[in-house]
């Protein structure tokens, strides 16, 4: 299992980083082609936002591996270990509750996306729109191997006394 985990983390990796190297460079082309040619290349933006939606959707994911995402938890510290249990997993169903919804909901958008083409490419729409199905079942996946620790083993915990 933990091998499977580290190769689905070493993919996303590598998805995430070619999506922000494939960002710049189209970019650049654009740029380039644009202002030193006087000629546009129509698909270079657009493509370049579908690597967007795939690098931000993914790199949520990665920013929940790393434990990079905002939480204010100081009272939470504070308090006696069955209230950070409780909070903890209240915190775990119902966000694993809303990345499970959003992922599974989003599947009806990649079906839609079949039907829909792209402006410049004429490419099914289902490709960036494959990101949030994929992207929210990623970060689903890291929210629950990053919240179940703290939820069974809380930090910071006042085990009894006055805890100040």
């Amino acid at each position: 299992m933990t091998r499977a985990l580290r190769l689905l983390r070493r993919c996303v990796d590598v998805l995430a980083l070619s999506a922000l190297a494939y960002m710049a460079c189209a970019i650049l082309f654009q740029i380039l082609g644009r202002y030193l040619f006087n000629y546009s290349i129509a698909w270079s933006e657009e493509t370049a936002t579908f690597a967007q939606i795939w690098l931000t959707l993914l790199g949520a994911g990665i920013a929940m591996r790393h434990n990079q995402h905002v939480g204010v938890n100081f009272l939470i510290q504070k308090a006696p270990v069955a209230v950070q249990r409780l909070f903890g997993s209240l915190s775990l169903i119902l966000g694993m509750w809303f990345l499970g919804v959003v992922a599974v909901a989003s599947t009806a958008m990649v079906a839609i996306g079949f039907m829909v083409k792209s402006p410049a490419l004429q490419m099914p729409m289902a490709v960036p729109y494959m990101a949030l199905p994929v992207g929210f079942g990623y970060f689903l996946l890291e929210f629950a191997l990053a919240s179940v620790p703290k939820v069974l083993r809380p930090r910071g915990a006042v085990s009894g006394g006055t805890g100040l």
